[in-house]
């Protein structure tokens, strides 16, 4: 089976530890993260929400815009905001003119929804290009797209908000060794659309509902509080607190500011954004050395998103 990525972009960070002391270093985790969406959308005091698939007539288009409703579905129930809803699906042909408001009436009928999700426009065209990297030559199928999803009021029959999507997506797929280039399969227009059509909903759920994401943190090991490392393997931040909290005031002064820097990354993990920051103002006084501005730029940018996201689940 072959494997194709969607690449959308690329990002890497280069960090650096200046500490001396040989017997302590550092080590990376990876954690989910809860981010507020780009977009503040109220939509609390619905009881039903609705999905809706609009498509122009054709046949092939009621089921990749049914697809790519489904995936919208799948991602917003991924979200904290909405893994308690029900999200019904509807494909609805409104031909040339769009949505009326006798479609969202008949919608409200058939769902009792309070706010529709449209699906109002997938719009794809591709083409074939040869990548190649310092490792790996690829044949891409670049996708250019332009969709449009909005958001409706049925109770009042108006559009709250609309979404425009324009971009560029790679379907990549390696050339092996023995392979000629003009022999690739990639995949047809068909799966690719759909292919493209289920990232995009990624990207706009995330426009809409809080979502989670992998970042990558790191701690400090060490003589004594190397321990704790049972506990973040069982992902017990209260138990791994309590092994650092003994050496936050070691006579060794690099251990101490790793353990204060520990300190910190518990408290961020226990949701204590605030705590995590103080914690980091004592690494400072101990050993500047571990002050990583990044990570107090990090807590300073959750501490910011804690109010949104606290706002938005509120509601």
């Amino acid at each position: 089976m072959r494997l194709f990525i969607c690449i959308t972009g690329i990002c890497v960070a280069i960090h650096c530890c200046f500490v001396s002391c040989q017997s302590v270093r550092y080590v990376s985790t990876e954690i989910q993260t809860l981010n507020p969406p780009s977009k503040t959308l109220n939509l609390s005091d619905a009881t039903n929400i609705a999905i809706v698939a609009l498509f122009g007539g054709a046949p092939t288009d009621s089921t990749l815009f049914t697809d790519i409703a489904m995936s919208l579905k799948k991602n917003l129930e991924a979200s904290p905001k909405y893994e308690s809803y029900v999200f019904p699906v509807y494909t609805l042909n409104v031909g040339t003119e769009g949505l009326t408001e006798d479609h969202i009436a008949e919608i409200k009928n058939a769902s009792d929804a309070d706010y529709l999700i449209a699906v109002e426009k997938f719009n794809v065209s591709f083409s074939r290009k040869r990548i190649a990297t310092s490792a790996y030559t690829h044949v891409a199928l670049v996708a250019e797209y332009d969709a449009t999803f909005g958001i409706y009021d049925t109770r009042a029959s108006r559009m709250l908000d609309e979404g425009k999507m324009n971009d560029t997506l790679l379907l990549l797929t390696n050339i092996y060794p023995w392979e000629d280039e003009d022999e690739v399969v990639l995949p047809d227009k068909k799966e690719a659309a759909s292919i493209v059509g289920k990232q995009i909903t990624e990207l706009y759920a995330k426009e809409i509902a809080p979502f989670w994401r992998e970042e990558t943190r790191y701690y400090y090991l060490g003589p004594g509080i190397q321990s704790a490392e049972t506990y973040i393997d069982r992902k017990n931040w209260p138990g791994a607190m309590e092994v650092w909290a003994n050496y936050v005031d070691d006579a060794d002064k690099t251990l101490a500011a790793a353990s204060c820097f520990n300190m910190a990354l518990g408290c961020e993990m226990i949701g204590e954004y605030e705590l995590a920051l103080k914690w980091m103002e004592t690494v400072k006084r101990k050993n500047k050395a571990f002050y990583w501005d990044e990570y107090k730029r990090t807590l300073e940018r959750r501490i910011a998103e804690k109010e949104i996201i606290n706002d938005i689940m509120n509601h």
